[in-house]
């Protein structure tokens, strides 16, 4: 629970210094208010549209109820040591990959090989990866139609438009509370279940506070540091380019947690930014930062398997 909970904290520095990008670049939206639209969507995300990606992640990774909460807490903790690895090296890296990756380390050492659900890691791995490229396309998309419609509009009547951006942000929170945010609410449910054998998983309401309140405290305290390496360092942000990226990245994050399908919005919304950047002027974009970027997502799996590995290792140990 404990482990849980402080991975949601630093979900708060990397996931939601994703969500703070535009805001924190374009400043159509001040920073105290785009926080709490953040908040406050990542809370009703799952409300409103159900806890599927909490299922996939509570159930459909590994069965824990044959091999029990040690190895689970070790998993969870080894990811969140990756990931906090990379928030040292102020680059965003995927929750997704770092989670399943440190589930599938501890699990080939500590527990029996059966235990772990190919099928439920496959369809992470696709989906996460399916993101970067579903984030890139929308991304560029969205912008080219967008600065058709803006052509004709007068520059009073496009500021105005920009405005858009207070929806756009609540659209990519309510995405990330009805799909990333889960990742840690079915680990919560699976613990206090002590393992998934029952059809009747579920995520209770108190879990789900747990989980945004942790995130809340990250997004606060560490949010800031990612959103000036997504948001400043790709290439420079105008409002126009915010409001596409945002709208391609909530769109894409919407689809997939209707799928069930848990994907990372780390590289949702920094590939959503590079569509954009390339679909206005490919020149702007600071390829060198983004290729910084995609190795911190590849890397991380066989950092975060490895880290579940040695955790698996101690539990066999001392179990």
């Amino acid at each position: 629970m404990v482990s849980a909970l402080a991975f949601n904290v630093v979900a708060g520095f990397n996931d939601g210094g994703n969500l703070l990008a535009a805001a924190a670049s374009s400043r159509t939206i001040p920073v105290p208010i785009a926080f709490a639209l953040i908040v406050v969507g990542s809370f009703a995300g799952p409300l409103l549209f159900g806890t599927a990606v909490a299922t996939t992640l509570g159930r459909g990774i590994a069965d824990y109820s044959h091999v029990g909460m040690p190895l689970l807490l070790a998993a969870v903790t080894a990811a969140l040591a990756a990931v906090l690895v990379s928030y040292a090296m102020r680059v965003p890296t995927s929750m997704s990959l770092a989670l399943v990756s440190a589930m599938v380390g501890s699990l080939l050492v500590a527990g029996p090989p059966h235990a772990i659900m190919w099928s439920g890691v496959t369809k992470v791995v696709v989906s996460t990866l399916g993101s970067c490229v579903a984030g890139f396309l929308m991304g560029a998309l969205v912008y080219a139609i967008l600065i058709f419609l803006l052509r004709p509009v007068s520059r009073t009547l496009g500021d105005r438009i920009m405005r858009l951006q207070y929806g756009t942000v609540a659209l990519q929170a309510l995405g990330y509370g009805a799909n990333d945010a889960e990742k840690m609410m079915g680990m919560i449910a699976a613990a206090g279940a002590g393992g998934v054998a029952s059809q009747a998983f579920h995520v209770p309401l108190w879990a789900i506070v747990a989980a945004i309140s942790a995130f809340a405290v990250g997004l606060a305290f560490g949010g800031m540091r990612v959103a000036k390496t997504v948001g400043g360092k790709l290439f420079t942000i105008r409002p126009q380019h915010a409001l596409a990226f945002q709208a391609a990245a909530g769109a894409t994050v919407m689809a997939a947690s209707f799928a069930g399908a848990p994907l990372s919005t780390t590289e949702t919304t920094a590939s959503a930014v590079i569509g954009v950047g390339a679909a206005a002027k490919v020149r702007r974009v600071r390829w060198s930062v983004a290729a910084q970027i995609v190795f911190a997502w590849v890397i991380t799996i066989p950092v975060a398997f490895a880290s579940g590995a040695l955790a698996g290792f101690v539990v066999r140990l001392f179990h």
